[in-house]
């Protein structure tokens, strides 16, 4: 009973203490550039949705960055993330806030690979080992923990997830937690881990097979089925809208964050960098593909019996050849970008074969010659590592050392030979308890060698913006503002102590509770996004503060009346003074700084949502307008009908009642709508809906029917009087499958 809880005490202690090490070199570490302009204002926005109980579903007051079906990552479906969100509208520090989520996730994950190892065999010191280096091995510490959330957070849920649904399909155990635990991995909105997920079930239904026992086939095919229902009604949205954004659909490199095979040959070496193209360099300067020191201690497995395991846990095999296949794909891969991004998948799978090799596959006698092959493994990976970051030499050599020298310990302790500092008698005295002696020793290391990691790369590759770190920091910006707001320009100089004090970037203008447009998005909308020239950050160029006047040739409008703008704010760093200098009639200067300058309407119209034109004998007057849509009677309307043109992007989803979508956007970027003549005095609404809604319906009847389905039809199996058929299918379903590895 003690190693049943030592262990997973020491792989909290170790995670937590591993993703601690980092907070020494940088105490910003886990809050960088995504986080900071996409996740923390996410969440905020999220938690107010929540706190408000606005289930709205798009927000055209921000226009490309406000269809959160579309931009999937927002995760408003995710139980998880409005939790998150409460947090985050609640918490006083951003930084703080961010830090504590993703070493909960770090947690999370690595509770998950332990009892996803154990549950594949491992014993339980190896499973401990592999469950501290998961959390900890390079992408996921240097990428998704500090920038990339989302990805983390959905990460995090897989290893639990997994080993939730072998439970239930391999051994009959309870099927509401994997349900679960699969819509809050899903709801999160990162399709690589998705993907993952559907490759797990899917491997999972193989291994169904295999066993021959038609009530486990029959729940892993429930089960796939629960978790692609709630999918559909994730991700089908995104789909459906792809084809009118300007993401890349087709398949094509350009290297950024590929992968290559010399990369993933020195992933046992903690220290240096892959040659990697990243997106300002040609070296990220960061471990990114480092899974583990301990990966050369594979040269202990006979493969022959290893083999033989795998047979029984083949998902293993299914999900490292698929996720070696991702992280090897081109840049572009229809929508799927930077195949790096795969790696902690890769990591999971990898770490689980080293768990089940060295717990089950080891030869009775280690001989020299494996010990000589782990040994050449050490130095393979340090040589690569070597000839792509040469500058990283005498860390590198420390930390080579290092492995060597731990890598020769574990085999004189596995091979029950002596140890010199020891004694004679050492091996009968470790005789039975290697294993643990080893691995206990191993996770020490794995924790420890963050430090060298560390010194040489100390922060993230990714750029930090240097905003503050207190919540109230991000409330005192465009005080003097009325109405929309839009920014031209960014931040000129991010080292800049003050740089901060006028302007945001991203989702921290939602922190604000400001409407401003200038929030962070994924997905673009083409039209929009080459009249603001706006970033996936929300900067835009400077030219974007003269183009706001310009006057639009099918309206007669100028952009700023069309998206309902009231307030502009030049960065002068960015935006040319003979710009910024001229203040058009109608506008007032309401501040006026050294950065920046803010200028708004002399009397304020209302935000993006409404109608903002109308066609020449056609007039309306607005009766209800929402962030869902708009309800207007027609005034006038001439023989041959009319158009109105709504402040919103023409997103697909939108729905006419007593007309039509146009079928062009009006002057490139704006929602029509053609009335007929027979409309006047008659009310009509503009409507979105989710694009696909129905196909979302039905897979939500489905996912509630096998949600409250099959723990019900589980109770009736408990009967032990009854012989008719649903009483034997109920049965059957708590039968686990024969011989199944535990």
């Amino acid at each position: 009973m003690q190693s049943k809880i030592v262990w997973p005490i020491l792989v909290v202690v170790a995670v937590l203490a591993g993703a601690s090490i980092p907070l020494l070199f940088d105490p910003g570490f886990y809050y960088v550039d995504d986080s900071q302009s996409g996740a923390f204002g996410q969440w905020y926005e999220i938690g107010r949705r929540v706190l408000d109980l606005d289930w709205s579903l798009i927000n055209p007051r921000v226009w490309q960055s406000g269809n959160y079906l579309a931009e999937g990552a927002w995760g408003i479906l995710s139980p998880v993330l409005w939790v998150v969100g409460i947090g985050a509208h609640l918490s006083g520090s951003a930084l703080i806030f961010s830090t504590v989520i993703k070493m909960l996730c770090l947690l999370l994950g690595g509770l998950g690979v332990y009892a996803l190892a154990r549950n594949f065999g491992a014993l339980r010191p190896w499973a401990a080992l592999v469950a501290v280096a998961a959390p900890l091995a390079g992408f996921t510490l240097y990428m998704d923990a500090p920038s990339w959330a989302n990805g983390l957070m959905a990460w995090s849920f897989l290893p639990l997830t997994w080993v939730l649904a072998r439970r239930a399909v391999l051994q009959a155990k309870s099927p509401t937690l994997p349900i679960l635990s699969g819509i809050a991995l899903v709801g999160i909105g990162y399709a690589h881990a998705t993907i993952f997920l559907a490759l797990t079930l899917g491997a999972l239904i193989v291994e169904a097979f295999l066993t021959r026992h038609r009530p486990s086939i029959v729940r892993a095919f429930v089960l796939a089925f629960a978790a692609g229902s709630f999918a559909v009604i994730v991700h089908l949205p995104g789909l459906l809208t792809a084809p009118v954004t300007g993401r890349t659909s087709g398949v094509g490199n350009t290297d950024l964050l590929t992968v290559n095979l010399s990369g993933l040959f020195a992933s046992g070496t903690p220290v240096g960098t892959p040659g990697i193209l990243f997106f300002n360099a040609q070296f990220p300067y960061a471990p990114l593909l480092y899974i583990a020191w301990f990966l050369p201690l594979l040269a202990f497995v006979d493969l022959t019996r290893l083999r033989h395991l795998l047979r029984s846990r083949l998902s293993i095999v299914i999900v490292l050849i698929a996720a070696l296949v991702g992280v090897l794909l081109p840049s572009d891969f229809g929508p799927l970008r930077f195949p790096v991004r795969m790696m902690p998948y890769l990591t999971l799978a990898v770490l689980l074969l080293v768990a089940v090799g060295l717990s089950h596959a080891r030869p009775a006698v280690l001989s020299r010659n494996r010990f000589l092959v782990a040994g050449g493994l050490v130095l393979l990976g340090a040589g690569l590592t070597f000839s792509a970051g040469p500058q990283y030499v005498k860390v590198l050599a420390a930390v080579t050392v290092v492995i060597l020298a731990a890598v020769w310990v574990a085999y004189r302790v596995l091979g029950d030979r002596p140890l010199p500092v020891l004694g004679s008698e050492s091996a009968g005295r470790l005789a039975g308890r290697g294993v643990p002696v080893v691995a206990g020793a191993a996770i020490v290391l794995t924790v420890l060698l963050l430090v060298p990691q560390h010194i040489s790369s100390p922060t993230s590759p990714l750029p930090d913006y240097g905003v503050p770190n207190d919540v109230s920091d991000y409330q005192q910006q465009l005080e003097d503002a009325e109405g929309d707001v839009i920014i031209a320009g960014g931040v000129g100089d991010l080292g800049d102590p003050g740089a901060w004090d006028e302007t945001l970037v991203g989702n921290l203008w939602y922190v604000t509770e400001e409407d401003v447009q200038n929030a962070y998005s994924a997905v673009y909308y083409t039209p929009y996004n080459s009249l603001t020239c706006m970033q996936y950050n929300g900067s835009t160029c400077g030219a974007l503060y003269s183009r706001l006047f310009t006057t639009m040739p099918e309206t007669g409008k100028t952009v700023a009346d069309l998206m309902g703008v009231s307030s502009v704010q030049a960065v002068k760093a960015v935006v040319p003074k003979k710009d910024w200098s001229v203040v058009p009639e109608g506008w007032h200067v309401a501040e006026d700084t050294a950065k920046t300058r803010l200028i708004v309407r002399d009397e304020p119209v209302a935000g993006a949502g409404s109608v903002v034109w109308a066609s020449d004998g056609t007039q309306v007057t607005v009766l209800k307008e929402d962030a869902m849509g708009v309800s207007f009677r027609v005034d006038e309307i001439g023989a041959d009908g009319g158009q109105v043109a709504l402040s919103r992007i023409p997103w697909p989803g939108y729905q006419v009642d007593g007309g039509t979508v146009s079928a062009e956007p009006v002057d490139t970027f704006l929602l029509g709508v053609d009335l007929d003549a027979d409309q006047l005095g008659k009310t009509v609404t503009v409507s979105f809906y989710a694009p696909g809604y129905p196909v979302q319906l039905a897979a939500a009847a489905l996912l509630l029917l096998i949600l409250l389905g099959w723990p019900i039809l589980r109770l009736v199996g408990r009967r032990r009087d009854g012989d008719g058929r649903i009483v034997r299918v109920a049965r059957a379903s708590r039968v686990p499958a024969p011989e199944v590895a535990v």
